[in-house]
């Protein structure tokens, strides 16, 4: 089994070959995949991606496209982008709040969705725990490697992800 890359801080204007920026679906500090409690996640064996310990409970669309799936009773959204990207949008609740009911809105029934509408909007009270956001590339086996550009994120307004162009070996 192969495990995607990691991906690294790297500041915007640092990112060579750049091929585009995904809007950040979650306000919060941004964390590699790594550190996400489900092993599924945290290896990359999905893809390309990273965490965002959220303070806010909106989750908003990191790109336009069409909504494929809503998986995990509202809390895992697969997105496919106009560009053919494919995205999952996956929100890690406490177990205590794990229930369709401690959602105010979310896209059910929607199937095109614009960059930063919302996609589900959690309500929560504080919690000790952790809530964690993660945005992940599906498939970016083709595309070269993806860094986060910011370490703090708002949802819908900054870049959580920047996706650079695979380049080809030199003399080919």
């Amino acid at each position: 089994m192969q495990f995607s890359k990691s991906v690294d801080y790297a500041p915007i204007a640092s990112v060579e070959h750049l091929l585009m920026n995904l809007a950040s679906p979650f306000t919060g500090k941004v964390y590699p995949l790594s550190v996400h409690p489900e092993t599924l996640l945290a290896t990359s064996m999905l893809g390309r991606g990273v965490c965002v310990e959220m303070t806010g409970n909106k989750v908003t669309s990191p790109i336009s496209g069409t909504i494929e799936q809503i998986k995990r009773k509202g809390c895992e959204f697969i997105i496919v982008a106009d560009n053919g990207l494919k995205l999952m949008v996956h929100v890690h609740l406490p177990n205590e709040y794990n229930t369709l009911g401690q959602q105010a809105i979310n896209a059910f029934g929607k199937k095109h969705i614009e960059q930063g509408e919302i996609l589900a909007y959690f309500d929560l009270p504080s919690s000790q725990q952790k809530i964690l956001g993660t945005l992940i590339v599906l498939n970016a086996d083709k595309l070269g490697p993806c860094y986060y550009p910011l370490k703090q994120v708002s949802a819908g307004q900054d870049p959580l992800l920047s996706i650079t162009k695979k380049q080809s070996p030199q003399g080919q």
